[in-house]
């Protein structure tokens, strides 16, 4: 059952939070849900968060990683609204035995009477599918027509042709590029106003700490932006122990 505790607390995160890839959901649990601190034996990193979901997740057998402990156990089930893992387990068991109380069995002479209508049925799926298909080449030859990618210049993204080798199809994105900036922060940064985040940040393929003025993505990785919070703040930016104070 720690797949499904996994898997329920992942989505949740993803539910809740808005979090759509395992990076951002593992360093939210991290940064953000985790109430011990590094010192602590329960204590879990970013990267066993990510391996954990590999793991269970993403079911890759060669990912070596240790089963998480009571405390975590514990802790995701909390999240999840129970009061323990043991509640967790209860309840789920409870509700699979219900699930499975009411599948009936369909008997052969419905089957029997309802085998054209399965055909039909099949008929009617594949050309949906066809009409899909015929749809998203139309969409996707007009976007690349009228020009939806991106570029990146140093500081900024600029409208692009979507031939270009490093251009990015932001119809996937939708990024204010008007607005979007890469910035150097200081102590004297306006991170948040009326306490929402007013800058994202995000690691370069160098694992370098980068700083942006709206949301999207990183544009060497690709990967989504995340908003600032006074953990990141007081752990990157602000680096002497006199400046941990957040100006809104």
């Amino acid at each position: 059952m720690i797949k499904a505790l996994l898997t329920d607390f992942f989505n949740e995160i993803e539910k809740k939070e808005i979090k759509k890839n395992k990076n951002a959901q593992a360093t939210f649990w991290v940064e953000e849900l985790q109430e011990v601190t590094p010192a602590d034996k329960n204590y879990i990193s970013i990267r066993k968060a990510t391996r954990l979901y590999n793991k269970y997740i993403e079911d890759r057998e060669q990912v070596i990683v240790k089963e998480p402990n009571k405390y975590l156990l514990d802790f995701m089930a909390q999240y999840l609204g129970y009061s323990s893992f043991e509640e967790y387990l209860t309840k789920k068991e409870l509700t699979t035995e219900n699930n499975e109380k009411k599948t009936t069995i369909i008997p052969k002479k419905i089957e029997k009477q309802s085998f054209l209508k399965k055909h039909k049925n099949t008929v009617v799926i594949g050309v949906s599918l066809l009409s899909t298909l015929l749809l998203f080449s139309l969409v996707k030859s007009n976007t690349n027509n009228s020009e939806t990618c991106i570029i990146w210049k140093e500081t900024h993204f600029e409208k692009s042709t979507c031939s270009l080798k490093k251009s990015v199809d932001n119809s996937l994105y939708k990024i204010d590029i008007e607005n979007f900036k890469k910035i150097e922060v200081t102590k004297e940064t306006p991170f948040f106003k009326n306490g929402k985040p007013q800058i994202w940040y995000g690691k370069s393929s160098k694992r370098k700490m980068e700083y942006f003025t709206q949301r999207g993505v990183h544009p060497e990785t690709l990967k989504e932006l995340d908003p600032i919070t006074e953990y990141i703040i007081n752990k990157y930016v602000f680096t002497e122990k006199a400046d941990k104070t957040i100006l809104n």
